[in-house]
């Protein structure tokens, strides 16, 4: 399974944990008020 499959089954609420070079992020599906909130992103269409 992709990490883009695992990010979008991922339910409302839900967090993993990706790391990247060694560096773990905390990962959850942005609300539409996120994403008015946090102005910067990545996209991995």
């Amino acid at each position: 399974m992709s990490i883009i499959d695992q990010l979008t089954e991922l339910k409302e609420h839900e967090e993993t944990i990706i790391w990247v070079k060694g560096e773990p992020f905390i990962v959850t599906r942005a609300t539409d008020g996120d994403i008015e909130r946090v102005t910067k992103g990545i996209c991995l269409d």
